[in-house]
């Protein structure tokens, strides 16, 4: 009897072994293969010459040498790997702009040397649009020669569309034969360009968007500028918004323009319901500046498609609207010098490791001379600044209040968020027209807006104005997670 026991007892573990592998087989076999075995994508970040149009073309610093950098386009779900190699005369890293990421591969925190070697891995959570650019510290000068690129993190239903476009928007400030012009347009305090482009193209070098009547595409456009607010309009057609920095919409809807402040991006659908040999297009409300997308119509036609395009459901928090704010931050700009004034800034380090007023990333020449506008959070300058204290798990609720009214013009201040979505409240005090989930958004000069947020991973996250001259001048603070 014990031995028989024994051999019904070793037969049943041996039974119960088995099936535990099958269930560890079959369990692997459902998880995406992405999942097992991570995507590499290579970037190098090195300097190139580019052309934006037949007969001019300039210096830049790109993402594998291009403008923009290659595009990484992913599933939901899947885990990347990028790595490379920094080129570039000067230390540089990669913020991987509205992706929920942990705190030591968002960017900000890294400092990549001349010529080594970097790698960035992790796993994306949200379908959506976003981009990925150099934060290295001040980040103007990098940001403006070229260092950024899109990230597309594709939904299932992207794939019915007729078409899936990117559009990149850009500004440069350069002289008739693409030198860079150093500093600002006279009579501007932040830095704007001459010349606006549209991947890395300008005039008659942007490529059309080519429709058949009956279609529906996709269009995703992103604002890279490092200040300038690009508003586009379409002709002959309308965009249908679905999704705002990447978060589809609870309720979608229609309009002829658009409007992105630096950081932002729209996507939206458009119907082919144009005609053959009619010309239309997409174009910049500065029309002079070069950035206009043509709209071309094959010949034919096909039945109409239609909208694959999934609302999303509401996920609004409860009661936010009456919660009281856990921070006020009063966004402002000074001139401590005086008109005319100018002063060199010696070299800082702050808090999360990085350079604040060594302008040697900007220009690898050495020290220039400091801007004369400052701008505060609460009256001080990054990174003398208090950080703001926040819980993993929990709702911030935080009020941006620009009154940055009192100098020669009214600035509006495009506030973004590391590290977290949030939902936009409010808008000087009235409940939005339509839920709104955003990682960017702008603050008008006079107004306030409310935002909520729950942190998922813990570390110092920034929280900075993604009109650069703002961020690199003083107009960031840290979120610190725990």
């Amino acid at each position: 009897m014990p031995l028989e026991r024994g051999m019904r007892m070793s037969r049943s573990r041996r039974l119960r072994g088995r099936i535990f592998l099958l269930a560890v087989v079959g369990w692997a076999l459902m998880i995406p293969s992405h999942a097992l075995h991570p995507r590499a994508i290579n970037l190098a970040i090195q300097a190139a010459r580019w052309d934006l149009r037949p007969g001019l073309s300039t210096e830049i610093w790109g993402y594998n040498g291009r403008v923009p950098g290659t595009a990484i386009i992913v599933d939901k779900g899947e885990r990347v790997v990028i790595e490379g190699i920094n080129h570039l005369p000067v230390s540089t890293n990669i913020h991987w702009h509205g992706l929920e990421v942990p705190n030591d591969q968002d960017g900000p925190g890294k400092s990549l040397k001349p010529g080594e070697a970097f790698r960035y891995e992790f796993t994306v959570r949200e379908t959506g649009t976003y981009w990925y650019h150099s934060h290295q510290s001040p980040v103007l000068g990098q940001l403006d020669r070229g260092l950024y690129g899109p990230f597309i993190v594709k939904a299932p239903e992207d794939d019915l569309y007729n078409g899936d476009h990117i559009f990149v928007l850009d500004d440069w400030f350069l002289d008739a034969e693409g030198r860079r012009l150093e500093g600002t347009a006279r009579g501007e305090m932040e830095r704007l360009g001459n010349i606006e482009t549209v991947n890395g193209k300008t005039r008659d070098a942007i490529a059309p968007l080519v429709f058949q009547q009956g279609e529906l595409h996709k269009l995703r456009f992103i604002n890279a500028s490092t200040a300038a607010v690009h508003t586009l309009k379409i002709d002959g057609h309308l965009f249908r918004v679905t999704h705002t920095d990447g978060h589809p919409l609870v309720q979608p809807f229609e309009t002829d323009t658009i409007s992105l402040s630096p950081g932002e991006r729209i996507d939206v659908e458009v119907s082919a319901e144009g005609h053959e040999g009619r010309t239309y297009e997409i174009a910049s409300g500065r029309p002079e500046l070069g950035m206009r997308i043509p709209i071309e119509y094959r010949t034919g036609s096909r039945a109409q498609v239609p909208s694959p395009f999934v609302p999303a459901e509401s996920k609004a928090f409860a009661d936010v609207y009456e919660k009281e704010p856990d921070y006020v931050l009063e966004l402002n700009s000074v001139m401590p010098m005086g008109m005319g004034g100018a002063t060199t800034r010696e070299t800082d380090r702050d808090h999360m490791g990085m350079d604040v007023g060594n302008e040697n990333a900007m220009t690898g020449t050495g020290m220039t001379m400091a801007p004369m506008m400052r701008w505060t959070i609460n009256g001080k300058s990054y990174p003398n600044i208090d950080p703001l204290d926040v819980s993993l798990g929990k709702i911030v609720k935080i009020r941006l209040k620009n009154i940055d009214t009192r100098n020669i013009h009214p600035m509006d201040h495009p506030m973004h968020v590391h590290g977290a979505y949030f939902q936009v409240v409010s808008l000087n005090g009235q409940k939005t027209e339509r839920e709104l989930w955003k990682d960017t958004v702008n603050v008008p000069a006079g107004k306030y807006v409310d935002i909520a947020f729950v942190m998922s991973f813990p570390g110092n996250w920034m929280l900075h104005c993604h009109i650069i001259d703002h961020e690199d001048n003083g107009m960031m603070t840290v979120v610190r997670a725990r």
